[in-house]
């Protein structure tokens, strides 16, 4: 059978693994919200949709 204590220390090293995760991804996702905001701002957009035809 396991150790009680062995098994507390590795569900607390999934714990902060997970809560890692968990914080980069919220910064990535800040971190492109941000940067899309600043270049949608004043970028010119370079290319269309798959299928939008312009002449209609």
């Amino acid at each position: 059978m396991a150790d009680r204590n062995a098994l507390g220390k590795i569900g607390l090293m999934f714990v902060a693994a997970t809560l890692f995760v968990m914080m980069m991804g919220a910064v990535v996702v800040a971190g492109h919200l941000t940067g899309r905001a600043n270049l949608d701002d004043d970028a010119a957009v370079f290319g269309t949709a798959a299928g939008f035809d312009e002449s209609r």
